[in-house]
This record gives C-alpha cells, sequence and structure tokens, in this order.
C-alpha cells in the first residue's frame, strides 16, 4: 500500500510539475513579439469572417495570400540591409524598374521570357553591389545611397516607357503572377516560400548567416574577428535587390503589363513589414519567421479594408501607424535590454 501511495505522490508530482512547464512554456512564447503577432493575425482573420464572410472564402483567401507572399519576397529582401544595420529605400523604385525591364525585354527586344527573366535578375545584381560598394568603400550610409538609386530608377522607369505602361505580355509569363498550383496555391507563394527557406537556412544554420547577424551587432568586433564584413555587406545589398525585382516581375505579370507606376511606396511596406516582424533596425536582430507574420499582418489588414469599403485615402495612413507603433516598440525593447545588460 505504501509503494502504491509513494507512486501515486510521484505521478501527482510530475503531473504538477508537467503544468508548471506547460505554463512556463506558454508565458515564454507569449513574450516572443513574433508569437504575439501571429495570433494577432488570426485574430484579425476571425473577426473579418464574422463582419464579412466573404472574408475567409477560398476565392479571398487566394487573394490575399498572394499579396501576403508578394509583400514577404520583398520584406524578406529588405530585412537582409537592416540586419547589418543599414537600409534599403529602394525597393519601391526597384520594384518598378524589374516589372518594366522585363516586360521591355519581351515585347520591345523580342527575348523569350526566360532569357528576359535572366538579364533582369543580372541588373538586379549589379544594382545590389552597387549599392553594397557605396556602403562599404565610401562608407556611405545605406539610407542615402538608395534614397538616390530610389530617384534614378523611377526617373529611368519614365525615360524607358515615356510614362506609358508596357502591355500584352507573354502568357507564359503572365502565369508566375497569375498561375495556381493544383487551381488552390498561388504560384507567388510558391516563389516566396521558396525564398523564404532559403533565407532562412542561409541566416540559421551556415556561417555567412551568423557573420550577418555579428555585423549589424557590432561591425568593428566583427571585423576584429576575421570577417569579412565588406562581402557580407553587399551580399544583403544584392540579395534586397534581387527580390525586390522579383516582386516587380511577379505584379508585372500578374497584371499582364509593365507600368511604370508600379512599386510606389512599397518601401514602407516591406520595411514596416520588417519591424513589425521583429527586425530592429539597429541591426543584429530580426528572424524569417518573424518577417513573415509582419506581412501576414499588413496583408490582412490592408486586405480587410478592402473587404469592409473603407476608403483608400485612408490605407496608407493605417499602414504609416502600424509602423509607428512597430518603430517605437523596437526603440522600447532596443533600451529596455540596455537597461537589462
Amino acid at each position: 500500500m505504501e509503494k502504491k501511495a509513494n507512486i501515486g505522490n510521484t505521478e501527482s508530482a510530475k503531473a504538477l510539475s508537467s503544468g508548471e512547464t506547460l505554463g512556463q512554456t506558454i508565458r515564454r512564447s507569449f513574450a516572443v513579439p513574433q508569437v504575439v503577432l501571429f495570433v494577432i493575425v488570426l485574430v484579425l482573420l476571425a473577426v473579418g469572417g464574422m463582419i464579412n464572410p466573404r472574408f475567409l472564402g477560398v476565392d479571398n483567401m487566394k487573394i490575399v495570400t498572394r499579396d501576403i507572399a508578394i509583400l514577404a519576397i520583398a520584406a524578406i529582401g529588405v530585412g537582409f540591409p537592416i540586419l547589418t544595420g543599414g537600409i534599403d529605400l529602394s525597393v519601391g523604385s526597384v520594384v518598378g524598374l524589374g516589372g518594366v525591364i522585363v516586360a521591355y525585354c519581351m515585347m520591345n527586344l523580342l527575348l523569350p521570357v526566360w532569357l528576359s527573366i535572366l538579364l533582369t535578375l543580372i541588373l538586379a545584381v549589379l544594382l545590389g553591389s552597387f549599392h553594397g560598394l557605396f556602403v562599404t568603400k565610401l562608407k556611405m550610409h545605406g539610407f542615402l545611397i538608395t534614397l538616390v538609386t530610389l530617384g534614378l530608377a523611377r526617373g529611368f522607369i519614365l525615360v524607358l516607357t515615356n510614362a506609358f505602361p508596357i502591355t500584352g505580355l507573354p502568357r507564359e509569363f503572365n502565369t508566375i503572377g497569375q498561375g495556381y498550383v493544383a487551381d488552390l496555391i498561388p504560384v507567388p507563394l510558391v516563389i516566396c516560400s521558396v525564398i523564404a527557406v532559403f533565407a532562412y537556412y542561409l541566416l540559421r544554420f551556415t556561417y555567412i548567416g551568423r557573420q550577418i547577424y555579428a555585423t549589424g551587432s557590432n561591425v568593428d568586433a566583427a571585423r576584429l574577428s576575421g570577417v569579412n564584413v565588406d562581402a557580407r555587406i553587399i551580399l544583403c545589398y544584392i540579395f534586397s535587390v534581387v527580390c525586390a525585382t522579383i516582386v516587380g516581375m511577379i505584379q508585372a505579370a500578374r497584371l499582364s503589363i509593365g507600368h511604370p507606376a508600379a512599386g510606389e511606396g512599397y518601401e514602407l511596406l516591406a520595411i514596416a513589414a520588417c519591424i513589425l516582424g521583429g527586425v530592429s533596425l539597429m541591426g543584429g536582430q530580426g528572424s524569417i519567421f518573424g518577417i513573415l507574420v509582419g506581412a501576414a499582418l499588413i496583408g490582412t489588414v490592408q486586405n480587410a479594408m478592402v473587404m469592409l469599403n473603407i476608403n483608400p485615402y485612408w490605407h496608407k495612413i493605417v499602414i504609416s501607424l502600424v509602423l509607428l507603433v512597430a518603430i517605437t516598440l523596437d526603440y522600447a525593447r532596443r533600451r529596455r535590454e540596455s537597461i537589462d545588460r
């Protein structure tokens, strides 16, 4: 009997211990901003579905996931320079440039679709290298050089198109923006998934990823530790421009035109998604999961405003206020961490 009692007490203790551990795990999970943000996204989806049943319909979910995927690609790209302590303000103009260049190659130069895409990506690598070299060799902050590109790229678009859209893009090209896998999963979501997995693996499981974080945390310490800081910064700016260019091509395929005004204001959305997802503007902190959740929140809010027939003029105001909250929380988190140290 005594043995059975001891067994019962032991099992009770284990259960109690297990309960405490579960509670601690839940509290620790909700202390992570990305988890809280993910819960907010789920709540928004539930509330939107209650207000308008069509919000959670299959057709609208296809639109939402496609829009979130496109934004997430740009956000993942711009997140890399931010991780190094820099920033890329040219995202919106590069989105427009990517769509116009690929359309110009196909319709004006009559190049095959694959070659047009390849040449556009090569241009993106060159432009990203241009940004990275200015930041590393001339010690210019990414804010300044990408601000220059923001104007130059938009001006080049207008010169190339004479402010008229390039229409009649091939159907096989339009698939990357309009197509679905199994008539359910948008092709942009597949592209986003591939980029996200690659970026996650790079940052999480490679020396390059750890060196990118180290560069953003303390560039001088990273350099003294033997990290090729210049190469890592250049790589991050290349990745940012390539992702923005991919978004531009997807947008062109989605609309079946290379529009000179495409991508305007997109840098605000991409940077907001990063900051919302926990990427610190000071560098050295952030995750791909967080960026994806940040993009999901913005995409959900935008779609909800459309479904609720809110005046489009309010959209940018709402997103800007969301960005303000995210920046405030980022600085507050940084200040708290510095005090704890």
